[in-house]
């Protein structure tokens, strides 16, 4: 029934947080409909089902939010749409006056502009929740406005399962960037009409089939090629010309509510009782079949639908159902009986799966031997009643059957009557049993049922009340401290009495409620086990876990951080200090692909480097074993056929002496939690540039992450428990003195770490992993990423020299005539040039008209900024970098002002970092914070490789090098090509006295700085 709308007036929030509030809403459509943020921001909670991320758009090329992972369908299936040219989550407020009552406000959750079409205004909602009157009312009222305008509208729900892991599968390849063009273009070029998936692998020897795989899947995502998506893929799907159709989930028309179905079929209805009452002539399975014809009503989607009509059709036989309005549509059979949408409603009683009574197996199960006799001499007894013949068949009668006093010629009260002078009981019990029998034969004939829960141990003939308030108190100490069963046992008298009266339940002896406790304490864990562990346990949810399915490597990388079990050394102190290890882990592997330890705590830089590495792994030691070893290109050498496809790489990799320590490979989701690290601006626009979307795990969810969890206990207990300095994972598991046992600095402790995951955990097999095709084949982390490849090709790493700039921290910046200003600090270089004194042409609240400078908060000596007009990286310098060979961070120097300032009326940077240098060398009063910021300069690993850029480029030629030298008071060693080249990083060099030339140096340069401004 269509409702009546006044004052109707839609509200936008801008990319600047300012809200145009009640805007009339114009019918001209939406291509001028302007960006817009979301109206509403994640709602986080403890407890919640649903899962809330950011999806990478490749229509939209940005992120796009979702509450949960139906939205997130629908946001992979508007992806895929060719005809979409734009999706904006929760775009508008949508406010109307309906029917005259009270104002109603709606927030839709995506609108989709369309190209040559009108805009489509999108909710999701489950199947289940649309008969709900509430939502039913929301969703009708909003859908009139939005078909008032000229605007389509529709409800989605859940799709079909094949189809949507087909396109999950398949959206893995949505990132145009990571494609070799060559590739893609000769896979066009050749005529793949008609083939099947597999021929089209196999098209081109020439080329890796990993390669070509990935290729072809990627023209699929780009309707260049098109196949039946409605079962799963296999080899064996043929290829034709695109566009691919798919169904989807969209729904047109709504629902009718609940109620208005139940009130149509009330008088269907009148005695439902006498649906369950079984059948006096005995048997349910007479019930067990439902006839499917002309008449018989269907609950499809949450409405009842009556057949009208049966034909046949070329793909089946169909049926012809009108719902409650009238309204008539064609169903296939198939889907009728298989498909969970629809269910027949049964008019004849029969069997149900919510009969109270339980099956025979079970009942007959819990008997002794000796009651299973008594009931098969019983049954026996009714089978000679009924039929003359204890067997119950003629066919296997015994040589004196049927007795006389039994012939089925004798009336059955006879009969009846017989049997009970026979066995000493009464005609009414032989009637009982007889009734009994006829409805579940032998499990009828078991006396009043297995009562015997008291027998078998638990809480059998406890009081429900009794335990009912047992378990209240228990639950009530879940966030307190664990309590003993005395003082749970004190408490329920009490509470009893107040609740039901003085007297009314029978409290057991202490003996009994100890025994039971200790049987409820299995249920709900109070007194056995730790506090936290009992909280972790009434956490659990009380359905079936679930968990987000990989299906390819690189679709969910876990990242998590954790503190190690072990003493890390201060190089500076030789002290003992608390380390922390940031870990990246590919879900369908269970691939270490990052690692990164750090002292005291973590930081998004940190973060961003184990990120990194995903893509670039690091080197691989010298001394290790071939099989721990992968090629640079991070595919294993087991999956190329081609020899000459292997011997270049290989052979570089020999050349250099060494590979890599882990695959290399493109992620699509990383999977974290909410940790201010993880969730930052930094990492959230790393994310947004590389194309990677961000699934939040729960809130103190740890099975969201549960395979990372679980390394970090493989970690602890193979590795590093056998370290010298292993403390344990609590203050109850820690030794005497396991401080005064560490020796390892932190860098030292990340390669032994780094070295254990490819030498040992890499080739270990783990249950988790597992083929469904091949069930019981054990496979290791190394194993799964070749049948990853096998089964998903490989999309290669870019290759982009300057993909370690993406990692920084972007920070926006004006850029003036003297340099850039950040971090209190003034960066100049030549690549400014050209761009001072310039407004920026990006837009956005961020902007405002200032360019966008990338820094890396451990090294406060450089800055970066890439030109716009050539897409090169240009080096900014800072005006006071000191003259030590290491970075110093963004917090040392921000430290170093602090303390010079206490000390000096007008210190400069330079004076305040020689300052602070002197002080951490000499150990005066080094405080907590100041450790931890000394401890991350003391690293001499780098978080990135950068390349060099025009600067370092320059200052590497010859003739400039040797003016460079000169001027720095250091005489060139002869000809460049006869210097030895400068031996990879093998980790802490022993000792830790400085040179005599870096002393000079130092002095050197604070004399310069001390007489250059003089004259000033």
């Amino acid at each position: 029934m269509p409702h009546a709308l006044s004052e109707v007036s839609v509200s936008h929030r801008r990319l600047d947080g300012k809200i145009d509030e009640d805007r009339a809403w114009s019918a001209t459509g939406g291509k001028n409909f302007p960006p817009v943020t979301p109206w509403r921001t994640f709602r986080w909670r403890y407890g919640q089902k649903h899962y809330s991320g950011t999806y990478w758009s490749s229509t939209m090329g940005a992120h796009v939010v979702y509450e949960s992972r139906l939205e997130l369908t629908r946001l992979l299936y508007a992806d895929f749409d060719q005809n979409v040219t734009a999706v904006f989550a929760q775009p508008f407020l949508l406010s109307a006056t309906v029917d005259g009552s009270a104002r109603r406000r709606h927030v839709p959750d995506f609108l989709l502009l369309r190209d040559n079409d009108v805009p489509l205004v999108v909710n999701v909602k489950p199947r289940h929740l649309l008969t709900r009157p509430k939502v039913a009312f929301s969703l009708r009222w909003a859908r009139e406005v939005v078909m008032s305008r000229g605007w389509d509208f529709e409800v989605w729900s859940e799709p079909q399962e094949a189809e949507l892991a087909n396109l999950r599968f398949l959206a893995g390849y949505r990132r145009h960037w990571l494609f070799d063009h060559q590739v893609l273009t000769e896979v066009r070029q050749a005529d793949l009409h008609g083939a099947t998936l597999g021929e089209a692998f196999d098209a081109f020897p020439h080329r890796p089939t990993w390669q070509v795989r990935a290729a072809v899947l990627r023209l699929l995502w780009c309707q260049h090629f098109a196949t039946d998506l409605s079962s799963p893929l296999s080899l064996r799907h043929q290829l034709c010309r695109g566009p691919v159709t798919v169904t989807g989930a969209a729904i047109n028309t709504l629902p009718v509510p609940l109620e208005e179905s139940e009130q149509e079929s009330e008088h269907h209805d009148e005695n439902s009782a006498a649906l369950l009452r079984p059948s006096s002539t005995g048997g349910r399975v007479n019930g067990a079949a439902v006839r499917v014809g002309v008449g018989t009503r269907l609950r499809y989607d949450g409405e009842v639908v009556v057949v009208e009509e049966m034909f046949g059709a070329p793909t089946g036989s169909e049926v012809l159902v009108r719902d409650g309005p009238g309204r008539r549509f064609r169903l296939a059979l198939r889907e009728v009986l298989s498909s969970g949408r629809a269910q027949v409603i049964a008019e004849e009683p029969g069997p149900a799966s919510d009969d109270p009574c339980e099956t025979a197996s079970v009942v007959l199960a819990q008997l002794g031997e000796e009651e299973l006799t008594e009931v098969r001499e019983r049954a026996a007894h009714i089978n000679e009643v009924l039929y003359g013949f204890r067997s119950g068949t003629v066919e296997l009668a015994a040589p004196d059957e049927p007795r006389p006093e039994y012939a089925p010629t004798i009336p059955k009260m006879q009969r009846y009557e017989a049997k009970a002078v026979e066995l000493g009981v009464s005609t009414r019990t032989i009637k009982r049993w007889v009734h009994a029998f006829l409805l579940d034969r032998e499990a009828g004939l078991v006396h009043g049922g297995p009562q015997r829960a008291a027998d078998l141990g638990g809480v059998g003939r406890a009081d429900p009340r009794w335990v009912e308030m047992a378990l209240e108190i228990m639950a009530e100490h879940e966030e307190k401290s664990k309590p003993t069963r005395a003082k749970v046992i004190r408490s329920i008298g009490p509470r009893l009495q107040a609740r039901y009266g003085k007297g009314e339940v029978e409290l057991p002896t202490r003996a009994t409620a100890y025994r039971w406790l200790q049987e409820l304490d299995q249920r709900l864990p109070t007194f056995r086990l730790s506090a936290k562990r009992n909280r972790d346990i009434a956490a659990r949810p009380g359905t079936a876990y679930g968990k987000l399915r990989p299906t390819r490597p690189g679709e969910y990388l876990l990242m998590d951080t954790t503190r190690l079990d072990v003493f890390a050394l201060d190089p500076l102190t030789l002290k003992w200090v608390q380390a922390e290890l940031t870990i990246a882990m590919d879900w369908y592997t269970r691939c270490i692909t990052g690692i990164r330890v750090t002292p005291v705590s973590t930081q998004s830089i940190d973060v961003a480097a184990a990120l990194f590495q995903t893509y670039r792994p690091r080197p691989a030691g010298k001394e290790w074993p071939p099989h721990a070893v992968w090629p640079d290109h991070g595919i294993p050498r087991t999956v190329f056929v081609d020899r000459e496809a292997l011997a270049g790489p290989e052979d570089e990799t020999r050349a250099r002496g060494t590979g890599v320590a882990s695959p290399a490979m493109v992620p699509e989701t990383i999977v974290v939690d909410h940790g201010k690290v993880y969730l930052s601006e930094h990492i959230t626009s790393v994310c947004q540039r590389l194309g990677l979307s961000v699934q939040p795990a729960r809130l103190r969810t740890g099975r969201d992450k549960g395979p990372i969890e679980r390394f970090f206990k493989t970690l602890r207990e193979a590795l590093l428990e056998l370290l010298p300095g292993y403390k344990g994972p609590d203050l109850f598991s820690r030794g005497l003195n396991p401080e005064g046992e560490a020796f390892f600095f932190l860098n030292e402790l990340e390669a032994i770490i780094r070295e254990w995951v490819a030498c040992t955990y890499h080739h270990l097999p783990h249950k988790g992993l597992v083929d469904p095709r091949v069930p019981g084949l054990r496979l290791s982390p190394a194993m799964m990423f070749e049948h990853g490849i096998a089964r998903a090709g490989y999309i290669e790493v870019p290759r982009d020299p300057d993909l370690g700039f993406e990692f920084l921290k972007t920070v926006w910046k004006p850029i003036h005539h003297y340099g850039v200003e950040t971090r209190k600090c003034r960066y100049n270089g030549p690549g400014l040039d050209g761009y001072r004194n310039t407004t920026s042409s990006y837009a956005g609240p961020r902007a405002k008209g200032r360019w966008p400078i990338h820094v890396d908060p451990d090294d406060i000596n450089l800055a970066y900024f890439r030109r716009p007009d050539t897409r090169r990286w240009h080096t900014l310098t800072w005006e006071h970098a000191p003259a030590q060979k290491f970075p110093i961070s963004e917090e040392a120097m921000g430290l170093a002002r602090t303390l010079a300032g206490k000390k000096h009326r007008f210190p400069d940077d330079e004076t305040a970092v020689a300052e602070l240098l002197e002080r951490w060398n000499l150990g005066l009063g080094l405080t907590m914070s100041e450790r931890r910021i000394a401890l991350r300069m003391a690293r001499e690993q780098s978080a990135f490789d950068l390349p060099v850029t025009d600067e370092d480029e320059i200052k590497a030629l010859p003739s400039v090098a040797r003016v460079l030298a000169l001027e720095s008071g250091h005489t060139p060693s002869g000809d460049q090509d006869d210097a030895e080249e400068p031996e990879p990083y093998e980790g802490q060099a022993l000792g830790d006295d400085d040179e005599d030339d870096e002393l000079d140096a130092q002095d050197t340069a604070e004399d310069f700085y001390a007489d250059a401004l003089e004259d000033a």
